[in-house]
Order: C-alpha cells, then sequence, then structure tokens
C-alpha cells in the first residue's frame, strides 16, 4: 500500500537517489558559502545545509518541481484511459490525484528523509515554527495541485503538453528557491517573487524553521500564498472541467 512495496524491493535505488541528491545539495551549499564570502546575505554553512536539504524535500514532497502528476494526466488524456472514469460514479481527478499518491511511497520517503536531515542541522526549532511549517505545507500542496492542473489540462488542447511540463519544471526550480533563495535576489525582482504563487513551493517551509528570519517578508509570502490559493484552485478546476468538456464533444 502507497507504493511501500517499492522502498523493499528498490532499497539500493532509493539509497542511490537519496546520496544523489545529497551530493548535488552540497554544490550548491558550497557554491553558495563562497559567493557569502562577499555578501551578508548567506549565512552560515548549517543554515545553509538545513535550508537547501528542508526545501528540496518540500519541493519533491508536494510534487512541486517536477509535476509529475500532469504527466498521470497527460498519460490518461492521450491513452483514452479518461474515458472509463468520466464514466464511474466518482471525481475523476480526485481519483487520479489519490491514486497518483498511492505509488508515491519511494519518491515520499526520499524527500522525508531529506527533510529529516535538514532539520538536524538546525540548532533550535520552536514549537510555533513546526505550526508555521504545517500551514505552510498544507498551502504548498495546494499549489502544487494548481500548477499540475493547468499543465495537465493542456492535454486537451495540445499534444505537447509534456514540453510544456519541462518548462514550467524548470520555472518552479529557479524561482521556488531551491536553487537560489529568494531572499538573495534584491529589489523589484525580490519584491516580485515574494508576492508570486513560487516561493510557497519550497522557499516559506524551509525558511519558516530558520532562527533569523523576516517576519515581513514572512507574513508577504503567506498573504500572497492564500490569495493564489483561493485565486488559482478554482480557476484550475474551472480549467480542467473545460478540457474535460472539449474531450467529450470532440469523442476522444
Amino acid at each position: 500500500m502507497f507504493g511501500l512495496a517499492q522502498v523493499t524491493n528498490y532499497r539500493v535505488d532509493m539509497l542511490v537517489s537519496v546520496v544523489s541528491k545529497i551530493v548535488s545539495l552540497l554544490g550548491v551549499v558550497f557554491l553558495w558559502s563562497i559567493i557569502g564570502k562577499s555578501t551578508d546575505n548567506v549565512g552560515s554553512t548549517n543554515s545553509l545545509l538545513a535550508y537547501f536539504l528542508i526545501a528540496n524535500g518540500v519541493q519533491g514532497l508536494v510534487d512541486g518541481e517536477s509535476l509529475r502528476f500532469s504527466k498521470e494526466i497527460n498519460a490518461k488524456v492521450k491513452m483514452e484511459g479518461l474515458s472509463g472514469l468520466l464514466l464511474r460514479p466518482v471525481n475523476p481527478i480526485l481519483y487520479m490525484y489519490s491514486s497518483f499518491w498511492g505509488t508515491r511511497g519511494v519518491a515520499m520517503t526520499m524527500q522525508l528523509l531529506l527533510i529529516g536531515l535538514g532539520l538536524s542541522f538546525l540548532e533550535r526549532v520552536e514549537v510555533f515554527q513546526i505550526v508555521l511549517f504545517g500551514v505552510s505545507l498544507v498551502l504548498a500542496f495546494i499549489v502544487a495541485f494548481v500548477f499540475n492542473m493547468f499543465i495537465g489540462s493542456m492535454s486537451f488542447w495540445t499534444p505537447e503538453a509534456n514540453h510544456l511540463q519541462n518548462v514550467m519544471s524548470h520555472i518552479l526550480k529557479v524561482f521556488s528557491g531551491v536553487l537560489i533563495p529568494v531572499s538573495f535576489f534584491s529589489g523589484l525582482a525580490k519584491q516580485v517573487l515574494l508576492l508570486s504563487p513560487f516561493p510557497i513551493l519550497a522557499y516559506l517551509p524551509s525558511t519558516v524553521l530558520q532562527k533569523n528570519v523576516d517576519n515581513t517578508e514572512i507574513l508577504t509570502i503567506f498573504g500572497a500564498s492564500v490569495f493564489w490559493c483561493l485565486v488559482l484552485l478554482p480557476v484550475s478546476i474551472w480549467f480542467w472541467k473545460k478540457g474535460v468538456r472539449r474531450y467529450e464533444a470532440i469523442g476522444i
């Protein structure tokens, strides 16, 4: 259940994946440590390790980088697997989403390991920070779901939706904070990013656990995240339903 059998069958693969991910993150941390010698925006090595491990773990956990669920939608539309679901007395998108998470046991275990490892580098975490982390994680799941819905629903109009998924994946990787923390940007670029839905996928959940944070910045991202959830979630559902109507009309 929940893909946990895969953990047993492919423990070596999972270990290799975790190690390769950690090695790549160490490279990023090393880079920013060097840059930190000439700027005050970069914290200690431990705080950088904690930040990047947690940020990458969270973004992978909520499917906010690779957008794998959008690929599931694309496959259903291309292979005509959606038709059978539309005939069942179930909500197709919720059914696919729950089925998708039912096969994510290995990936979820790996991401939780990254988050746990990141927490070990933090000096102290307050209860209030844990609460904020939990809230930000819920918001991250919603925003990631929205991005997956939009990209996946594009399959109703174009067979090249997978290419859009690849483009969006790179955009999310750059602007969510898994490669460059939003706090490292400056001026207008930083303000625009803080008001966008991207930081909630990685930057916010990781930052709320740090010792020295900008409360104004955190409140700005939280406010923007709630706004985007309230706006984009119903729009993404409408977009999905519009695509389904087109799917049914042309008899795919």
